[in-house]
């Protein structure tokens, strides 16, 4: 009798234990379901992991224009990177050609035609840019607005800035961003030589044939 009950208190237990195993092992797998699968310690960067890519970016259109308005720029203020150019102005396409000097004797009463400083600018967004503002004339005169946008460009050498036309006074009004945190502009790596290859190489006229210089003397239709 004694032993029928023993070995019903054991089977009760082992049941018992059974149960309280099942219990633990359902516990685990429902810890198991909820724990991510990645842990963010493990793949957050830290800066001794962050790897140099080493990249370097190649510009397939740098545009000839003038600084938007609405947009803050600075001008690259190496002198290895601003020249002076025969510069050939549409201002019905607002398109700048550059003109070779072998082609400059056939152009040079076309009063579009103007010795024009280059300067290589750069948004915000690090898209460079390239703006032709005229020189003075060869009787040394320059009209407001091109004396204007000369200061303009020295102005965004030094810090980030956005120009807007002041209509009454013949000039444009300068505005420099205010936040010190402004992080500085992301450089051109290319040379003057590249960036200027790159924007004038659909507007370079150094055939008297050109499209351009055919229309100019009345030979071709626009």
């Amino acid at each position: 009798m004694l032993d029928k009950e023993k070995v019903s208190t054991g089977n009760i237990a082992n049941e018992d234990q059974a149960e309280t195993k099942g219990t633990k092992d359902l516990a685990d797998d429902a810890v198991s379901l909820k724990k991510p699968k990645i842990d963010l310690e493990r793949v957050r960067a830290r800066a001794d992991q962050l790897i140099d890519l080493g990249v370097t970016t190649e510009y397939t259109v740098i545009p000839i224009r003038n600084p938007k308005p609405d947009e803050f720029f600075r001008c690259m203020s190496d002198e290895d990177y601003t020249m002076d150019a025969n510069i050939l102005s549409l201002k019905s396409e607002n398109e700048w050609y550059l003109i070779d000097p072998e082609v400059l004797p056939e152009i040079q009463l076309e009063s579009q035609l103007r010795v024009m400083t280059l300067y290589v600018c750069v948004t915000m967004n690090s898209t460079p840019f390239v703006t032709c503002i005229p020189q003075p004339d060869e009787m040394g005169k320059i009209n407001s607005w091109h004396e204007s946008g000369h200061r303009t460009m020295e102005e965004a050498k030094q810090c980030w800035v956005r120009r807007q036309a002041d209509k009454a006074n013949g000039g444009y009004i300068i505005t420099k961003a205010m936040n010190a945190k402004l992080p500085d502009p992301k450089w051109p790596t290319m040379t003057l030589s590249e960036l200027i290859d790159k924007a004038f190489e659909k507007f370079y006229i150094n055939d008297i044939s050109h499209p351009v210089l055919l229309r100019l003397r009345g030979e071709m239709m626009s």
